[in-house]
């Protein structure tokens, strides 16, 4: 995720407004200092959003750019390092923080009456404001104008789109066509071992969305007693792909590592009767060459009529599959199919049923500057679906500056950028941040929201309201559905209802990649260690790897903010997270790393705390001086069986999931103090009798009158008299 500009800005500006009162500027001794520190900011702002949009194709301002977000997030540090002197002093004298307005940098400072915090952190404005003169002289040589700022578009419940539209790549006749000659080929002469049909186009084509057709096509279900699905990421873990393809097969595959074992185990669950595969987004060979083949070859020896179907960009990757093939080519969309596909993505207004014949002149123009690509014109209607239906604005989207920027890659389609460009400043980190999760895995809303809120993205527009902290998580709930409306992200198949959980289209993606190449980082490749030529890399992204990484090398990334670890690393017992002191956002999932539990203390400025499927045993048990954390996750971490006791004193915390921990988890006395809390899921239940357990009871949960959500565990084992004094 690369910070925008113009979101980041007024963000730290209303920081330092927070910390520069009258009583800071005399604990300083620098308010001098503090004051040059809001000038300079304010002298920038006026043309963040002309830098923001021509750093895409000018080196020049790219590196200009990147010296100012560097600046930018230096300021965030400090002010976090006030707040914790200032936490720290108030303790000292006794005073509660209870009356502190969570989330909110004020009171500050009260801390810096200790000369050498003072003298430090005064030392680090001047550095800060230093670089912000040489910043802003420098800026002169790009000639920036003030675009002014970007109105927060907020969506009406109104405009959303209802379920109806989830399927809305299929149009047309021809794509219905395709699906029935294809299924058909796949159902009938199935007198061989095994076949393959490649389905070939650029990207954005609709290869997956044909193959999702046939493979969903009643005939096909009924044909093969064995279908599998899997998304072939670019670099994947070999293992992992086998284990996958067993568990969709029907097979178990126990656990196991040995990738020879495990070829054997999915030959022998693909036995179990006529078989098809479907690989979907094949970028070589590998896959089938080195771990799949096998297996499927031997178990085509015991039943006939077994298919692999590939969709794939590559042209001569059926031959080399070295199997007897079909090739299929998807073309671009012929007009009328093409209007069909952009009326879909745009709700119907009420009582009218033609209500966009008006604009096809002007819509069919736009349709013609995506090329007949699917993927395209469904991002165009996603955009259109925000604005008023009216010639003048579809002409404005028409006439736009987007559609002639070059420099972007030439997979990547001018349509995505005009998209990301109608975009808020708020809503382009947003969706940035979406590409840090990788091929094959789910973008969670209830992960992702918390996570935006952590890195700071989320601004009510009222930050000096008393109720600036109940909006955060409603208005990230509406960044995320407006991103499915906007289709730059799409609802996963299995909340296609309730669009929980999405998924981003690899150009999309590949597109968000590069618009925050200079400080985002995806590791999915064995030669890609981690080590990235970025200087300043502050989002890391650990995906699928084919061997495990060294915790030491992730420490190398001394700046980074999100870390993101999706696969094995190999921790020692030496390792700590004591040089990734920067940290924001941390996720862990897959790996064992309990041994790093000791040092999560050391990640002052942590806001959100993710693990899952792992093997951690506890959470520290100083965990209270880990003051920002906001978000707590533990998923599928069965050997945690109690939280801290000083937990609840996180008084920011706002949210704490324990699903798939021990069945029997137990959480302290006193968690009713935890009032900012929002989102409660997993909670155990606990009957306290006698008052003396020093665990929580379910009266704690009383007092939390900021819940949103909550699930609870145990329930049955309440008796209903229990129940009965509490209404």
């Amino acid at each position: 995720m690369a910070a925008i500009l113009d979101a980041m800005g007024p963000y730290v500006m209303q920081l330092i407004a927070d910390m520069a009162t009258k009583e800071v500027k005399m604990l300083l001794g620098i308010s001098g200092d503090i004051e040059k520190l809001e000038n300079n900011m304010e002298s920038i702002k006026c043309f963040l959003a002309d830098a923001e949009r021509k750093r895409v194709t000018e080196l020049r301002v790219q590196r200009w750019v990147q010296k100012l977000k560097n600046a930018m997030y230096d300021a965030t540090d400090i002010l976090d390092l006030c707040q914790i002197e200032a936490d720290k002093q108030r303790e000292s004298k006794g005073s509660s923080m209870v009356e502190m307005a969570p989330g909110c940098c004020r009171p500050l400072l009260s801390c810096l009456r200790n000369p050498v915090f003072a003298h430090k952190i005064g030392s680090r404005i001047k550095e800060l404001n230093q670089r912000l003169d040489n910043i802003y002289e420098e800026a002169h040589k790009f000639n920036f104008i003030n675009l002014g700022s970007h109105p927060e578009q907020r969506m009406s419940t109104g405009e959303k789109v209802t379920s109806e539209f989830v399927e809305s790549a299929i149009v047309g006749v021809k794509i219905e066509r395709e699906t029935r000659e294809l299924a058909q080929m796949l159902t009938i002469n199935g007198h061989h071992d095994i076949k393959v049909v490649a389905i070939v186009g650029t990207g954005g084509m609709g290869k997956t969305t044909l193959a999702q057709k046939i493979f969903n096509e009643t005939t096909v279900q009924g044909h093969f007693k064995v279908k599998i699905w899997l998304s072939i990421t670019q670099r994947f873990d070999e293992v992992e792909l086998l284990r996958t393809a067993i568990e969709h097969a029907g097979g178990v595959h126990g656990g196991v590592q040995d990738k020879t074992l495990l070829s054997w185990r999915l030959t022998n669950t693909l036995s179990m009767g006529r078989f098809l595969l479907v690989l979907d987004d094949v970028w070589s060979n590998v896959a089938w060459s080195n771990v799949l083949s096998v297996p499927v070859r031997n178990a085509s020896k015991n039943q006939q009529g077994n298919w692999v179907l590939i969709t794939t960009r590559l042209e001569d990757l059926a031959l080399r599959t070295g199997a007897s093939f079909y090739q299929h080519h998807v073309s671009p969309l012929n007009e009328d199919d093409a209007w069909s596909l952009l009326n879909k993505q745009l709700p119907p207004t009420p009582g009218q049923v033609h209500d966009t014949d008006h604009l096809k002149v002007v819509g069919m123009k736009i349709i013609s500057k995506c090329g007949g690509l699917p993927l395209a014109i469904k991002v165009m209607g996603g955009l259109l679906s925000t604005k008023p239906r009216s010639e003048g604005d579809w002409e404005a989207l028409l006439k736009h500056h987007a559609w002639s920027v070059a420099g972007l890659p030439k997979e990547l389609h001018n349509a995505i950028y005009l998209s990301y460009e109608d975009l808020s400043p708020q809503l382009k980190q947003c969706f940035l941040y979406c590409s840090l999760f990788p091929k094959g895995t789910t973008i969670w809303q209830s992960e992702v929201v918390p996570m935006w809120i952590s890195e700071g993205f989320i601004h009510p527009p009222d930050r000096s309201s008393s109720s600036y902290d109940d909006w955060l998580e409603e208005i990230a709930d509406g960044y995320y559905q407006e991103l499915i409306t906007r289709n730059l992200i799409e609802p996963a198949t299995e909340s296609a209802l309730t669009r929980y959980s999405c998924t981003m289209h690899d150009v999309v993606r590949s597109f968000a990649e590069f618009m925050s190449k200079e400080e985002s980082l995806v590791v999915q490749d064995q030669q890609d260690d981690g080590g990235s030529k970025i200087s300043h890399v502050r989002h890391l992204s650990i995906g699928s790897t084919e061997s495990a990484l060294e915790w030491d090398i992730l420490q190398k990334h001394k700046s980074v903010r999100t870390l993101i670890i999706n696969k094995r690393i190999n921790v020692q017992p030496s390792d700590s997270f004591g040089r990734l002191s920067t940290l924001r956002v941390l996720f862990i999932r897959g790996t064992d790393c309990d041994r790093l539990v000791d040092s999560l203390c050391r990640l002052r400025h942590l806001r959100y705390l993710h693990f899952q499927d792992t093997n951690i045993s506890r959470l520290p048990g100083d965990i209270r001086r880990m003051k920002f954390l906001q978000h707590i996750l533990v998923k599928g971490c069965p050997q945690l069986d109690h939280l801290p006791s000083c937990i609840t004193q996180l008084l920011h915390l706002r949210t704490l999931s324990m699903y798939g921990s021990h069945d029997n988890v137990l959480i302290p006395k006193g968690f009713g103090q935890l009032k900012n809390l929002r989102t409660l899921y997993g909670f155990r239940v606990h009957l306290d009798k006698n008052g003396g357990t020093g665990w929580c009871s379910l009266e704690e949960i009383g007092p939390l009158s900021q819940l949103r959500e909550l699930t609870l565990h145990g329930l049955e084992n309440v008796p209903a008299s229990s129940w009965n004094g509490h209404g």
